[in-house]
């Protein structure tokens, strides 16, 4: 069974406080705790035990921050941007992985992510073969599984979804597109303003609701240069981000019933 590098983001803005970490009276959010826990805790446990991931690497985190994982993972220091943490990540797991084509990514606010969820992402994505896989969830999926989530979702063909924090993609794809991924991670809470990078067509069969899952891989596959594969999952757990005081209410909820049900 093949297994990769994982990436976590962890990273802050030092000067612009995540609004539900100062909300709860932290200035990071990946710190948050839940269920006795910090929120990254969880996503690292994930990762782990789903048996498809090898080194762990966490970008915006050091040792001096006291979390004991249960396993050694390598750190990244905190970048002034998104992008810049995401390429400070992959140049940590090419030094120490220079072996490494595949890094899978996630964000560090999705605790409710399964182990079987990873094992399934990593599954689907090596059938359909590409060079970067994004996740998705339907609207009627989230809202089945986490009722009252709280999502906000873009209307498509085949439904409406909101983007998951799982991805997979070989490490070259980030290092080839820099200046294109740094414009899509500053639109990254507007859709349209993402979408408008693809010019005219694309935004008219969006704005008129036909633009399809389809549309969306010839698209990214073309801007990016790459075989990009959008990956709908029946899972919601993979992008249920922790945002809002509510969504973090619901995740201790959930996760101290998990803990419960172990112990039992």
């Amino acid at each position: 069974m093949k297994t990769y590098p994982a990436l976590i983001l962890a990273g802050y803005s030092p000067h612009k406080p995540d609004p539900l970490a100062a909300a709860m009276g932290m200035e990071r959010k990946a710190l948050l705790p839940i269920a006795g826990k910090p929120m990254v805790y969880w996503v690292v446990k994930a990762l782990q035990e789903s048996g498809r991931i090898d080194d762990i690497f966490i970008v915006g985190m050091s040792e001096s921050d006291g979390v004991d994982f249960g396993q050694e993972v390598t750190y990244a220091p905190n970048q002034a941007g998104h992008f810049d943490n995401i390429m400070a990540g992959v140049r940590a797991i090419q030094e120490k992985r220079p072996d490494a084509e595949y890094a899978v990514g996630a964000s560090a606010d999705i605790p409710l992510l399964k182990p079987s969820t990873v094992q399934w992402f990593l599954d689907a994505c090596e059938q359909r073969g590409g060079d970067l896989f994004y996740s998705l969830v339907e609207a009627q999926v989230m809202e089945s599984q986490f009722p009252g989530s709280g999502r906000s979702y873009v209307p498509l063909v085949e439904g409406r979804f909101c983007g998951g924090d799982l991805y997979l993609a070989r490490l070259s794809v980030a290092h080839n597109n820099e200046s294109l991924i740094r414009g899509l991670l500053e639109r990254r809470k507007n859709a349209f303003q993402q979408i408008r990078l693809a010019g005219f067509r694309v935004v008219l069969k969006f704005l008129f609701r036909r633009l399809s899952l389809k549309d969306a891989e010839e698209v990214a596959s073309r801007l990016m240069q790459c075989e990009a594969r959008a990956m709908p999952s029946p899972y919601a757990d993979l992008g249920m981000d922790i945002d809002k005081p509510h969504q973090w209410e619901m995740a201790r909820r959930i996760l101290e019933a998990r803990l419960e049900t172990v112990s039992s």
